[in-house]
């Protein structure tokens, strides 16, 4: 069944990078390789990590979704300084709003309110700006943290 999960996940990530053309995105924003394994297969493997939960190394010992490139490929993605990361979440976010959600904006919407008081833990701080004790209503305990307060 993992296996299944992780074909499945796969599956929503190749979705989504073709949608919302990431390739086009990573190369606007000054991320390629000359040579080797391309932009676009490491950064669909990041992708997979994040979505299956799990770390490159746990990935790579237990050779479920072992990739075709080594782990020192990945480590060299990162560090690349030329990629404009800044820019490349500011055009994917622009065109995820303009492909998927102004559509759902009409004249007929109704405005509404929502607030949200979410807990923002910081048990491992002390001497941290406005930290406080906080009751947590979910955990029905007191942590070190903050209140954040959310209004649209």
């Amino acid at each position: 069944q993992a296996t299944q999960n992780d074909k499945q996940i796969s599956k929503s990530i190749k979705r989504f990078f073709t949608r919302f053309h990431v390739s086009s995105v990573l190369k606007a924003s000054n991320a390629y390789k000359k040579k080797g394994f391309s932009v676009m297969e490491i950064f669909q493997y990041l992708f997979l990590l994040i979505f299956s939960n799990r770390s490159m190394y746990m990935n790579l010992i237990s050779g479920r979704n072992t990739p075709a490139f080594a782990k020192d490929t990945v480590y060299r993605f990162m560090k690349m300084i030329q990629i404009n990361w800044i820019r490349f979440t500011t055009i994917l976010a622009g065109r995820i709003i303009k492909e998927a959600i102004r559509s759902l904006d009409s004249e007929e919407r109704v405005n509404i309110l929502i607030i949200d008081d979410s807990m923002y833990e910081r048990n491992r701080s002390k001497k941290v700006e406005l930290l406080t004790k906080v009751y947590d209503h979910a955990k029905h305990a007191y942590k070190f943290g903050f209140r954040m307060l959310f209004s649209i």
